[in-house]
């Protein structure tokens, strides 16, 4: 009988100590990649020590915003990292938790006017790195001065040339930095439809994930292509020496990350110790280091060398970005779709 109860006494504390250990794990979604390992490498490792018992286990899935309009969110994930449009799209629809400012007390070093918050002024998200969509291009097949403007891509001598991405990224990324090049903005979407109008001729292909988009212009099926600054930058780092990305005279869209909570996700006060500690300058400094990723930080200094292999200085950088009313571009983003489809619907994928 004694054996027996010590049995039943140490089954009991081997499930509590499991049940324990779970909650301390945090599970987030992030999109599958390089990225990830730099999480890992930047974030992580110097979290453990510091996180009191709370690890953090990356998930990598193909669209971590649709996985949080999931009814199941909530039980597979703790966080998750997705774009500033997805930030306020999902918090729109209910579907992500906010905090005040006593909640993330590490968002303070944060330019307020990349903040993501809501209708009541509360945290949706935090804001963690950035990158910018200028145009990428294969140096051995263009130069940088063909496209000084973003019009460059609407040159017939680009005719069958190039690429652009599916609708669901078109209709907010593409349309609003070319709705700005043309004297509209996010508010007056139609000159940047025009003008992709022109650009839809020259268009080989549409890619449909990074890699394709690597696949493509590093082995010269295509020219250039709107497209992310950091993964040019990671290219180049993986010794891809034809590609480069250039900044329009028009500008470049901004595009900040951000690390959001779903709804009624357990162990939120264990998701804000990582959310303050990503938000430190430290952190922010290694995935720079490691990912060419931008910090929201604004205590982070770059080293020298590094703002030399990113092409130009950091706050020259962030002088020629656009940062549009997200707000505005979420709240048109259905019907933008639509005619993005439309265009591309001619278009080989």
């Amino acid at each position: 009988m004694i054996s027996r109860l010590k049995a039943l006494a140490c089954t009991a504390a081997v499930m509590c100590v499991t049940a324990s250990a779970a909650a301390q794990e945090l599970t987030m979604a992030v999109w599958g990649g390089g990225g990830a390992n730099t999480w890992r490498e930047a974030f992580i490792k110097q979290f453990a020590p510091q996180g009191g018992g709370v690890t953090i286990k990356m998930v990598e899935v193909p669209n971590p915003a649709g996985g949080l309009r999931s009814p199941a969110a909530a039980s597979q994930y703790n966080l998750a990292l997705v774009t500033y449009f997805e930030a306020i799209a999902l918090s729109k629809a209910g579907l992500i938790e906010s905090f005040d400012d006593k909640q993330l007390p590490g968002i303070g070093d944060v330019d307020p006017k990349y903040l993501t918050r809501d209708k009541a002024g509360r945290h949706v998200g935090l804001p963690v790195y950035f990158t910018y969509y200028g145009i990428a291009y294969n140096t051995e097949m263009a130069r940088a001065e063909d496209f000084a403007s973003w019009q460059g891509l609407a040159d017939a001598k680009w005719k069958g040339k190039l690429s652009l991405t599916r609708p669901v990224y078109l209709a907010p990324y593409d349309a609003v930095i070319m709705a700005k090049a043309m004297g509209g903005s996010e508010k007056d979407i139609d000159p940047g439809f025009k003008l992709l109008e022109r650009i839809a001729p020259n268009v080989l292909a549409t890619y449909t994930s990074l890699a394709h988009m690597n696949t493509l212009l590093t082995r010269r099926e295509v020219a250039a292509v709107p497209f992310y600054a950091s993964r040019v930058w990671a290219l180049r780092r993986q010794g891809a020496a034809n590609v480069d990305v250039v900044i329009p005279q028009e500008g470049a869209l901004m595009l900040p990350y951000v690390v959001v909570v779903p709804k009624g996700a357990k162990h939120q006060d264990k998701a804000l110790l990582w959310l303050n500690y990503i938000a430190g300058a430290e952190p922010q400094l290694r995935a720079a280091l490691l990912d060419g990723w931008l910090p929201m930080n604004s205590k982070v200094k770059l080293p020298e060398e590094l703002q030399k292999t990113l092409g130009r200085p950091y706050d020259e950088i962030v002088k020629r970005l656009y940062a549009p009313d997200w707000s505005t571009v979420v709240d048109h983003n259905e019907a933008r779709v639509d005619l993005a489809e439309k265009l591309m619907s001619g278009v080989q994928k």
